[in-house]
């Protein structure tokens, strides 16, 4: 029910009281409607997300087993695909890591700045534009971080520049990870059929390591 003061006034979205006797019959149909509907999400999204607590711990708990089974000491940070025997069933996990840069991408820049400016008639046109595009920034102040790694796949030999990939390296850190699941079955009806995945919400559930490590055990 509509929230309501001690004498039993309705409250509207500014607080007031409403003495129930006023409150149209549409108002109150509407309002037993949008409270028990959203009873029952709270519910589904309580129960989600127990659901993926106990899915990630399992997945988590199987890769554990087969590291140790095959004698391997394995992280287990990259992306993982899992297939039942008849592979028409898949889970899928990828580990999406948001990476930043700490304050010795200023001495990256520096760095490579003087070996421009050492080297500038030497510099080829599309290397030099490159690095122009890697240290420029948005509208937000944020810089260009796939631009930024392109750098370090350039087959530069120089002294210079081999130290400022190796200061850009270092300065690199993860700034937030987050783990996207998702679940397919195949479509064995029809020859060569595709993938059809289960729609869930199920990526936007926060999750706690503690919960996973409690689920395991």
């Amino acid at each position: 029910m509509a929230m309501k003061d001690k004498q039993g006034n309705w409250l509207d979205d500014k607080g007031r009281p409403i003495p129930e006797e006023y409150v149209k019959p549409i108002d109150k149909k509407r309002d037993k409607l949008v409270e028990s509907i959203i009873k029952r999400v709270t519910k589904l999204s309580a129960k989600l997300a127990d659901e993926k607590v106990e899915i990630v711990a399992a997945v988590e708990k199987y890769l554990k087993e087969l590291a140790k089974d095959s004698k391997v000491r394995e992280g287990w940070k990259g992306n993982i695909i899992l297939y039942n025997f008849s592979q028409n069933l898949c889970i899928e996990r990828r580990i999406n890591e948001t990476i930043s840069f700490d304050e010795r991408l200023q001495m990256v820049k520096t760095t490579i700045d003087k070996w421009l400016n050492e080297r500038l008639r030497n510099v080829d046109e599309v290397v030099a534009k490159l690095i122009s595009q890697a240290f420029s920034v948005d509208k937000q102040g944020r810089i260009n971080t796939t631009m930024l790694l392109k750098l370090k796949k350039l087959d530069i030999k120089d002294k210079e520049w081999v130290k400022a990939m190796e200061m850009l390296d270092e300065s690199i850190f993860v700034k937030s990870s987050k783990m996207a699941l998702r679940f397919r079955s195949k479509n064995t009806d029809v020859p060569e059929g595709g993938w059809s995945e289960f729609i869930l919400n199920f990526n936007d559930i926060p999750l706690a390591t503690e919960e996973v490590k409690n689920a395991e055990q």
